[in-house]
């Protein structure tokens, strides 16, 4: 890796770290640690019946959540990320193939509820009127009520929120885009706090941080007197299963067989840090992250997006880069990103 990448190869590199990893880790989701060949490049997806190469709901709903906030200026419009996830869903927008696959039963579950709510309480209004700010908080309550329950702690909205890190000007408009971001789909405090510690993780990550400083950093959150995240108080099954990582040497000294690689939200959390904590380089990170399997492609996804904003873009293996499939819709969304940041720095 260069001694410092700059701010545009870390952004470049976090997006496009987190569609290599997704698409790598794609082949072998659901399968278990163990039980298949160890991945080092790209591979088809059989259980999707595509080729290798393509990148999964993962980065489509990154890409979203990006376009989304960047024709938002910078700001959350819950109503415009829900509109466009369920292109992707329905339309096939941001997909590497041209159709959604992958997609979670918990976001299918929300993004159907938001639709039909759309259309029977927004969709006729103006879109600024004090009508239409009520039926958003009408529907995001009734979305709460409805998901608000410990089974629906997956990882769909820690996925998809890396943009919060990339477009923020600030770690604290970082932590609140990244709150926001989760209310659409995963309105639980397990879920919004995760996206909320990651994006912190990601932010810093792009300003330069050590590795040393980065575990250092979420010790301190995770073991505060305050025990707050911006100034939320943390939620507790997360705190709990954080807290005892305290320097970078906590997580260097954890042992493959005490992470967990599942789809829910703390558990691809701890796995996605640990790959990244416990290694040197971004490619010996995906090929951890990955090989754990169960949730591989998101585990990785996750990984990416942070070591790549370490990293740096350079520090991603070109054979990865070139069999990655739409790079364009990436590259589209840095550009951007980027263009974005430099208006408005």
């Amino acid at each position: 890796m260069p001694e410092n990448p700059s701010l545009s190869s870390r952004v470049r590199g976090s997006f496009v770290g987190l569609a290599v990893c997704d698409a790598l880790g794609g082949p072998v989701e659901f399968k278990k640690r163990g039980e298949f060949p160890k991945v080092t490049t790209m591979l088809p997806n059989e259980s999707c019946g595509i080729g290798p190469g393509y990148f999964t709901d993962d980065t489509s709903m990154a890409l979203c959540l990006a376009h989304s906030l960047v024709d938002c200026h910078g700001r959350s419009n819950l109503v415009d990320q829900v509109r466009r996830y369920i292109d992707w869903w329905k339309k096939g927008y941001m997909s590497s193939t041209g159709t959604s696959f992958g997609i979670g039963v918990s976001t299918a579950s929300t993004l159907e509820q938001w639709s039909s709510e759309l259309e029977a309480r927004y969709n006729q209004l103006q879109a600024d009127s004090m009508e239409a700010q009520e039926a958003v908080r009408a529907i995001q309550k009734n979305i709460r009520d409805a998901f608000l329950e410990e089974k629906f702690c997956g990882n769909g909205s820690l996925m998809r929120v890396l943009p919060a890190a990339l477009v923020a000007r600030s770690e604290p408009e970082a932590v609140e885009l990244a709150r926001e971001s989760s209310l659409p789909t995963h309105p639980h405090l397990r879920c919004v706090h995760a996206c909320m510690i990651y994006a912190s993780l990601v932010y810093q990550a792009l300003n330069g941080a050590t590795k040393s400083e980065l575990a250092v950093s979420l010790g301190e959150t995770m073991n505060d007197a305050s025990g707050n995240i911006s100034d939320y108080p943390l939620e507790p099954a997360l705190k709990q299963r954080l807290e005892r990582y305290r320097t970078l040497g906590d997580w260097e000294a954890t042992a493959s067989e005490d992470i967990r690689s599942t789809g829910y939200v703390v558990d691809s959390l701890e796995a996605s840090l640990w790959s990244f904590f416990k290694t040197d380089g971004f490619e010996d990170g995906a090929i951890l992250a990955v090989n754990l399997g169960d949730d591989a492609d998101t585990v990785g996804a996750i990984y990416g997006g942070l070591a790549g904003a370490f990293y740096g873009v350079d520090a991603i293996p070109d054979r990865w880069r070139q069999d990655l499939q739409r790079m364009d819709l990436v590259d589209e969304a840095v550009e951007k990103i980027l263009a974005f940041r430099t208006h408005t720095v």
